[in-house]
């Protein structure tokens, strides 16, 4: 009978026996990506799975002629009871990767089971240009996709000439064996260079690829009608001239100016900021308008100057409509229940056709404030703008007198006085001069567009961006006299 010390010498130095009531199974074997783990040099993975008894694997590489290859780290058996896993990895000169087939073989008691990695062929490179914009730089960025081998020249031409711009070449290496590279080149601060010709030349085992591409700078110019707090408030009219694009440098270097009638007006730059898009800036400028002028139909013309002298040409004008004076009407809430929270006054500004309307709210007599109005609302043979009104229970309990729509038109008489309607939470008395106020609760009987349902529902169609109208069940007309 044979010792223990029998045993060790029958099967050989570093031969292991395992003693074990686990039904052996062959692994299955997988190649793992290669990746670099210092310049020239990759590193080769060889998973075994699925395989018992535990300690069951051993690994041995191989070059394509069968020779055994030494170099090669194998690590412990991990996992759990029913899911072993054991993994091993070779460090191998990238050249000799490129020409020979390397072999992984997990021996087994049960099946010696192999993977053979495949040699990866050169191929030629694809390149591509990006322009990418941040908040804080602007580059254009040159990507290199799927080439090997590794090495790769890159030059940038603007223009034709070439240029030395260019931020480090960066290389990744692939699931397929292949490398992606990434160049950039940044961009400077004027808007000549965002409009320049890029050129990205990639040279790659003797043969050039090169890419060219034009990257037209966004950049606009939009005029917005007058601040309507500056009408009410300081009879001024002052409009917004927006200068927006995709360079902040241009955006804050663009000049803006303004004229009506040949007169040139005042423009006040603000500050530049970054819309919702991090890749646009935007730039606002106020307008100070004659406020006969405006009123008088004149037109304003506003011209925004790039960096390249290049101009963009806008015009805003005030639009008088039919040339009458506006129907108003409120319509307030009539009932409310104790599940109310909120309550809306709604102002309907009502004309043949209408042109353009400034609306703003007072209450109790206070200072101006802006409701939620409406684009113009295009009827048969009316043009109407709502305005809503919208305040708490508890506010709305609070009132000491009235809730007043104010409004300012170009066919008014007197623009500094604006047109006024006014309701209150009980019923009023009869008006002295000026304006009344009437609460007929027959109106939404009336088969015209003031009935409640067709204003509600126009109001709601336009204001979808939130507007509760659970407390407005019923309403009371009140309109001038």
């Amino acid at each position: 009978m044979r010792s223990h010390c029998d045993a060790f010498n029958y099967w050989g130095k570093g031969t292991q026996v395992i003693v074990t009531d686990e039904v052996p199974k062959a692994p299955k074997v997988f190649m793992m990506s290669p990746c670099e783990s210092s310049p020239g040099s990759l590193i080769v993975g060889c998973l075994a799975t699925d395989f018992l008894p535990t300690e069951s694997v051993r690994f041995k590489w191989m070059d394509q002629r069968g020779n055994a290859l030494t170099d090669f780290i194998e690590h412990p058996t991990v996992g759990t009871k029913d899911k072993k896993m054991k993994v091993s990895y070779i460090t191998i000169d990238e050249t000799k990767w490129n020409q020979s087939a390397i072999t992984c073989e997990a021996r087994h008691q049960l099946e010696n089971v192999r993977e053979t990695f495949a040699t990866v062929k050169p191929q030629t490179p694809t390149p591509s240009l990006v322009l990418v914009a941040t908040q804080k730089s602007t580059s254009v960025m040159c990507v290199i996709e799927d080439f090997y081998p590794k090495k790769i020249d890159v030059q940038w031409k603007v223009n034709n000439i070439n240029s030395i711009s260019q931020l480090k070449l960066e290389r990744k290496l692939n699931d397929t064996g292949h490398y992606t590279a990434y160049s950039f080149y940044e961009v400077s601060n004027t808007m000549g260079d965002v409009n320049a010709q890029y050129t990205c030349e990639v040279t790659h085992r003797g043969q050039l690829f090169k890419t060219t591409a034009n990257f037209k700078a966004k950049f606009a110019l939009t005029l917005k009608p007058p601040i309507q707090r500056e009408i009410f408030l300081n009879d001024k009219v002052v409009l917004e001239a927006v200068v927006s694009g995709d360079v902040k440098e241009t955006v804050e270097s663009a000049s803006v100016s303004c004229s009506v009638s040949g007169t040139v007006l005042t423009v006040k730059p603000g500050e530049v900021r970054s819309s919702n898009d991090i890749s646009q800036s935007i730039k606002k400028y106020n307008v100070t308008v004659d406020t006969k002028k405006w009123f008088d139909e004149e037109m304003v013309t506003c011209t925004a100057r790039d960096t390249n002298n290049k101009d963009i040409k806008q015009t805003i004008s005030f639009n008088k409509g039919d040339g009458k004076t506006p129907d108003v009407t409120i319509y307030k809430p009539d009932n409310m229940d104790k599940s109310t929270q909120r309550v809306s006054h709604v102002c309907e500004v009502t004309s043949t056709k209408l042109g353009n309307i400034y609306i703003m709210w007072t209450v109790d007599n206070g200072p101006y404030i802006e409701g939620l109005t409406s684009a113009p609302i295009h009827q048969k043979d009316s043009t109407t703008v709502l305005s809503i009104l919208t305040m708490t229970k508890q506010e709305y309990e609070h009132l000491k007198t009235t809730i007043t729509c104010a409004v300012i038109h170009a066919n008014m008489s007197n623009r500094r006085s604006p047109l006024q309607v006014s309701t209150s939470k009980s019923e009023p008395p009869e008006p002295e001069n000026g304006f009344a106020m009437d609460c007929n609760k027959d109106v939404l009987e009336e088969d015209e567009f003031r009935s409640l349902w067709s204003t509600a529902t126009s109001f709601i169609f336009l204001f979808l961006f939130s507007l509760t109208y659970s407390a407005v069940l019923s309403f009371c007309k009140v309109k001038q006299r």
